[in-house]
């Protein structure tokens, strides 16, 4: 777990990651296999087969349904890697070092988090659990050097990966980096200062676009904004009083589900870009990590249930006034997912 006695840097990072996160920071413990680096120590990664994965724990029982949604949501659970699919949830990876998943376009390859002592680094594997890389590197000698990399999006073509980092900043800005890692370069956005941060993000289906948490400085509530990767220029799109945060743009490019926090927990909304259409969803507490179906048809979220996230998904129908959101349904039980690591959807 991390130590109390670290530099100011480190605990004002970890401070604002807590906070984003509702219910606390991910533990964190060695994996069981080396990843050979040169002139720098190596990370011990292990990547399982999740065909040959052999599970060191019981499964969360799984609330099975008569109409199960398509496709593949991957989840962390403990700081490991789960896949629910067809009903039913299996671990995909060991370690507990594992945070933050995002499919590819066409959910041929993942990127994640390996999130250690003093660093994390962002890995891409196969969707099998194979042929891992690593596009980052900030593990340093001394633990109290520290840099960290988080919330990996892949851009619409699949040949750019966003991230945030604080490798040249006090808290997280947005980066860009190729998909095999190369070009990483942080965008300098004049709406942000040396006070400001950014957290998850989205990727705009159109490209070009980039849909972000963050904040100009650390005394405002955290909104959404939309930057233009090749401009570089900001707009903010929200102006909840208790902030907002999550944002995941719909598979068409029109619309973006993202939390509004009202007091002390979190709504889904709902909205078009441009703001003309706007609906909120109220029969869910405490939601988190909105990620739209593949096809468009749903919306997965996290909720809380005894004290702990579970996965729901919620349908959607486009009306004139814009969308309806179904009843939600149950996809997990006992499961106690990672609210800060969310949710990813592919087919």
């Amino acid at each position: 777990m991390f130590q109390p006695a670290q530099p100011m840097r480190r605990r004002r990072f970890l401070a604002l990651l807590a906070g984003l996160s509702v219910v606390g920071v991910a533990g964190c413990a060695p994996l069981a296999s080396a990843i050979p680096g040169a002139a720098e120590p190596a990370v011990q990664v292990s990547v399982p087969n999740p065909a040959s994965l052999s599970l060191g724990q019981a499964q969360p029982a799984v609330q099975q349904t008569a109409d199960n949604p398509p496709g593949r949501i991957l989840y962390v659970r403990d700081g490991n890697l789960w896949l629910w699919t067809a009903g039913a949830s299996h671990q995909f990876s060991e370690g507990g070092t594992w945070a933050q998943p995002s499919f590819s376009p066409g959910g041929r390859e993942v990127a994640y988090v390996y999130w250690a002592e003093n660093f994390s680094d962002i890995f891409v594997m196969a969707s099998d659990g194979s042929k891992s890389r690593r596009l980052t590197r900030f593990q340093a000698g001394n633990i109290m050097d520290n840099t960290w990399a988080f919330r990996p999006a892949w851009s619409p073509d699949g040949a750019r990966i966003a991230y945030v980092s604080d490798a040249n900043s006090r808290f997280p800005q947005l980066w860009l980096m190729g998909q095999d890692g190369d070009g990483r370069k942080q965008l300098a956005l004049p709406a942000f200062y040396e006070e400001s941060w950014v957290d998850a993000l989205t990727w705009d289906p159109k490209g070009g676009r980039v849909a972000v948490t963050g904040a100009p400085n650390m005394r405002d509530a955290s909104q959404i904004y939309l930057v233009d990767v090749t401009k570089q220029t900001v707009e903010q799109l929200t102006k909840h009083a208790n902030g907002a945060f999550d944002p995941s743009w719909s598979p068409d490019g029109e619309w973006l589900a993202y939390i509004g926090r009202a007091g002390s927990q979190g709504t889904l909304w709902v909205r078009t870009i441009d703001g003309t259409k706007e609906t909120s969803f109220d029969k869910l507490s405490y939601v988190r990590a909105p990620a739209w179906a593949p096809d468009g048809k749903s919306i997965a979220v996290l909720a809380q249930q005894s004290g702990a996230f579970e996965i729901f998904v919620v349908s959607v129908k486009v009306t004139n006034s814009g969308y309806e959101l179904g009843e939600p349904r149950q996809l997990t039980r006992d499961a106690a997912v990672d609210p800060m690591s969310g949710l990813t959807w592919a087919p």
